[in-house]
């Protein structure tokens, strides 16, 4: 079976990805096979020139994502304008910043200010922004896409959605959607569910009394108050977001993961996981760093030999100021790290390390390798040097 052939009896209708007992490799199966299927067609390009400000690179984020009609599964190829990068390590990159800039928001200013919040609340409660302008750009649709485009390459997930709406997106009842007060980035409105929740006299529930009117409920009173506060919750993450639900919905079928989400539920906390599970560990990076051959002794142990030469030292050295940066570095300096590495902040099977004469820590993104000069013998100035470098990680690629 040749070309065309094999490449539709390999699909995801198949049971292979129904079967695994292991969420996460239902999900690699199920993408490798998505992938398999649309491998002969027509490419994506996604460019964006580094040389334009902010906004401009941003807008070409969004408008790769806002074309309709377009099969995701297709071959990926990314470039950057303005810079020699080329390869995967681009790739993880911009599929990378496609996320951080869903989370944390795209410099393009829709009346609101010069950053604009696809999505707004506290870290675990996040829930689709309210924007009239964005739901008529058709921008959850297009958050839809980008989460599930970014899956189906392995990158990074979407972390800190608010359980409620995960509840609603995936066909969950109002009756029995598990909000919380965490979940309303009003602060007013909460105010308000916390008096009508709590034992405020009825005489003091003004602004309560207020919103009520304003959203069609009937006012406060001894016997509804406790009914009333779910009802404002309800209202302000879900009945307010309804229809920026329902595009993130149309964005992630059209993405090609409906299938998968709706077969296999325990793969939805992988592609919306928590905010503390999407942490990257000092253990997570450890057990996927390959180490330079010269390195064959056990981290806490510095015992010369007589067989080491000095570039054995120097490479023991420095490889044993990596291993105590890693273990030390707080969660968001070990995303920064890996992203430095390797062009996104998920660990990778193979990390390599090398050691080289050079001025600061570099990497070959393309090649997951990470170059640490040896000319360092205070672990001091080598974390500077490397906090310093790690900082600047969305323009190093090291791919000339």
């Amino acid at each position: 079976m040749e070309g065309k052939e094999k490449a539709e009896a390999i699909s995801p209708s198949d049971t292979e990805w129904r079967k695994s007992c292991d969420p996460k490799e239902a999900g690699w199966i199920f993408t490798r096979d998505l992938l398999h299927k649309h491998e002969n067609s027509k490419s994506l390009y996604l460019t964006v020139d580094i040389r334009q400000d902010k906004e401009e690179q941003d807008r070409a984020l969004i408008a790769f994502y806002q074309r309709d009609n377009v099969q995701w599964a297709s071959p990926l190829q990314c470039r950057l304008k303005g810079d020699v990068a080329a390869g995967t390590g681009v790739d993880r990159h911009m599929i990378s910043l496609v996320i951080f800039k869903l989370i944390r928001g795209f410099h393009i200013n829709t009346g609101n200010g010069p950053i604009t919040q696809v999505f707004e609340g506290q870290p675990d409660h996040l829930v689709p922004s309210v924007s009239l302008k964005l739901l008529e750009d058709n921008m959850f649709v297009t958050a839809g896409r980008m989460m599930g485009h970014s899956f189906l390459h392995s990158g990074p997930s979407f972390p800190g959605l608010s359980p409620a709406v995960v509840h609603i997106l995936f066909g969950g009842s109002l009756d029995t959607t598990p909000v919380s007060i965490l979940d309303c980035p009003d602060l007013d409105v909460r105010d308000a569910v916390k008096m009508l929740d709590g034992e405020a006299d009825l005489h003091d529930l003004d602004w309560a009394r207020r919103l009520c009117l304003l959203w069609n409920l009937p006012t406060p009173n001894a016997n509804n108050r406790k009914w009333l506060a779910r009802k404002l919750l309800l209202h302000t993450v879900i009945e307010r977001t309804w229809c920026q639900i329902n595009q993130l919905r149309t964005g992630l079928i059209e993405s090609g993961l409906w299938p998968l989400l709706t077969h296999r539920a325990d793969v939805i906390p992988i592609l919306f996981p928590r905010e503390s599970e999407a942490q990257v560990t000092a253990q997570m990076i450890s057990d996927c760093i390959t180490w330079p051959s010269s390195v064959t002794y056990l981290f806490d142990v510095y015992e010369d030999r007589e067989a080491d030469t000095g570039d054995d030292m120097d490479v023991k050295r420095i490889c044993g100021y990596l291993r105590t940066f890693v273990d030390t570095a707080p969660p968001a300096e070990l995303k920064s790290l890996v992203k430095f590495w390797i062009g996104w902040e998920v660990p990778t099977a193979e990390m390599r390390v090398e050691i080289v004469d050079a001025a600061l820590p570099t990497a070959l993104t393309c090649f997951e390798k990470l170059r640490l000069p040896r000319h360092y013998t205070s672990y001091a100035v080598f974390r500077q040097d490397l906090r310093a470098c790690i900082s600047q990680g969305c323009s190093w690629f090291g791919c000339a």
